[in-house]
């Protein structure tokens, strides 16, 4: 209790303050008497000395050095009996007292020390066992109530009323999700001074904070939370640091709201992996277009709406799988980012890589870029993280064309030094490279081997090399001729020679498209020679 509380009392009104009255609001919670030179070490928090004023007349303790050592153990204050040893303190003392705020109090001349500080002593137990039956009834009264699964502002309504002061409580992002009924601000001028308007680094706060907020101080408080990555904050309004009372029922508060918070933990945990479930079940083709269409503006997603999609992980050296700790730091960490910075963006997991739709009215590879830049220092040294998006854009009854994109530029992003690959579409000649080998040459004997027969090598080569030119620029003889440095006549003679080698007609589609695929396939083996 406050000193101050108890010199209101009816058995100390003979009491009365001639120093340091400032520091009335300081805590008492033991009594002791001065009965030794080294008093001093052996000051405690909290504690009220009473001395009849021998030590400081033979000079054994010098009642300066004693104030200054009691206030530096935040002690509550110290008791002269009246009329005994010292009629009148030094005017040096008093001035200090007033100076460190620090209580001098005279206390009857005709009563013993021991009944004054039996008297004091009483009245000091007595209150602390009302804060302590107070303490019991609050954590009781919010027992009850959690088991009523109340909402968030019921829940800040109660403790409101039991430590009598405004809360609000702030998810992970410092944005004010809930306040109490009194709370003397609106949310939303709340949330943009705490965001906006302080440096507090709130992804990173593990600790208590008082900050000034108009006429009032905001005592901000993170609460337990199972993920680090998704903390939440309660703002206590004026909490005043030192009403152990206050402190303690505070306390109360915070373990109420950290099992709320826990709780909710849970069920987005829940909601994650129902979620997850849905979007393989897409990809999969596990669910109608219709019914994916309906699920999707169940959740106020227009079916029509086109993604990106991405997918991330994390490698190390030495592990094939990684831990459960890793993934759920870096689907935490994702979700957190995601939502800080309000991205269109939806997240489901796939074994040990998250995927990403990102809105394509959003820049993949800018966010990707910053997500990975913000996560990556929150690994540890060995773990890098990478990133493949699509480089299609489809809606999401289309999700496996984009993810198959996306899953190929991961790959390529692991033997890649940049952490971010966007797929890239293949060109022809990739694909043909992609045709195995032996079924690659059996198609090329096939198609092209009349031209073997009959002619030397160099013949063979020039008729390849003129045929593979025919094709490169679109049967145009003139651009052939130019390339190859001959006369358009002899391009003219070695085609009607091939078609004639070859049993065939240039002029007809079906055999070009079948020549012309096995000419590129021919030069990609000359190209891999």
């Amino acid at each position: 209790m406050r000193l101050q509380t108890l010199l209101q009392t009816p058995s100390m009104q003979h009491m009365r303050v001639i120093a340091g009255e400032r520091g009335l609001k300081r805590e008492i919670s033991n009594i002791g008497m001065i009965e030794s030179p080294d008093i001093a070490d052996y000051l405690a928090n909290g504690q009220f000395l009473i001395t009849n004023g021998y030590p400081f007349v033979n000079t054994t303790t010098d009642p300066l050095t004693l104030i200054k050592a009691m206030h530096n153990a935040n002690c509550a204050g110290l008791g002269f009996k009246d009329h005994r040893y010292v009629d009148h303190l030094p005017k040096k003392v008093l001035e200090l007292a007033n100076e460190l705020a620090f209580p001098i109090i005279i206390t009857p001349g005709d009563e013993l020390i021991s009944e004054t500080m039996r008297k004091m002593l009483s009245i000091i137990l007595k209150s602390q066992t009302n804060e302590l039956s107070r303490i019991v009834k609050a954590n009781q009264t919010l027992a009850d109530l959690l088991l009523k699964d109340p909402t968030n502002t019921t829940v800040l309504n109660k403790c409101s009323e039991l430590i009598h002061h405004p809360l609000f409580l702030m998810d992970s992002h410092f944005r004010v999700v809930s306040a109490s009924q009194d709370l003397p601000m609106t949310r939303n001028t709340l949330t943009d001074f705490l965001r906006n308007q302080t440096d507090i680094d709130y992804f990173n706060l593990n600790t208590r904070v008082i900050l000034p907020y108009q006429a009032n101080d905001l005592t901000i408080m993170p609460l337990f939370s199972a993920y680090k990555e998704n903390k939440a904050f309660v703002g206590v309004v004026d909490l005043d640091p030192a009403n152990s009372t206050d402190q303690m029922l505070t306390q109360v508060v915070l373990n109420t709201l950290s099992f709320v918070n826990g709780r909710v933990d849970m069920l987005n945990e829940s909601a994650f992996r129902n979620q997850s479930g849905f979007y393989l079940n897409v990809m999969d083709g596990g669910i109608s277009n219709d019914l994916v269409n309906k699920t999707l503006k169940a959740r106020n997603i227009d079916p029509s709406t086109k993604f990106h999609c991405a997918t991330i992980l994390v490698t190390t050296n030495h592990q094939a799988l990684l831990s459960n700790h890793l993934l759920e730091q870096v689907q935490q960490l994702t979700l957190w980012f995601i939502k800080e910075y309000q991205a269109s963006v939806i997240v489901f997991s796939l074994k040990q890589q998250l995927v990403l739709l990102i809105n394509d009215q959003q820049n993949a590879q800018h966010f990707l870029t910053a997500l990975v830049q913000f996560i990556q220092p929150k690994l540890d040294r060995q773990a890098r993280l990478i990133a493949g998006y699509s480089y299609s854009t489809l809606p999401l009854t289309e999700l496996a064309t984009t993810y198959n994109e996306a899953a190929e530029a991961l790959a390529l992003s692991k033997n890649s030094p940049h952490a971010v690959t966007i797929y890239r579409p293949k060109y022809v000649k990739e694909l043909i490279s992609l045709i195995p080998q032996n079924e690659a040459r059996s198609f090329v004997e096939r198609v092209l081997g009349g031209l073997v027969s009959g002619v030397s090598a160099n013949e063979q080569l020039n008729l390849l090399t003129t045929l593979y030119g025919y094709f490169y620029y679109h049967q145009n003889i003139a651009e052939v001729a130019g390339h190859l440095d001959i006369h358009r006549n002899t391009v003219i003679y070695r085609l009607k020679k091939i078609e004639k080698m070859l049993t065939l007609n240039l002029d007809d589609p079906e055999q070009t498209q079948t020549l012309e695929m096995a000419v590129l396939l021919w030069h990609n083996q000359q190209s891999q020679k």
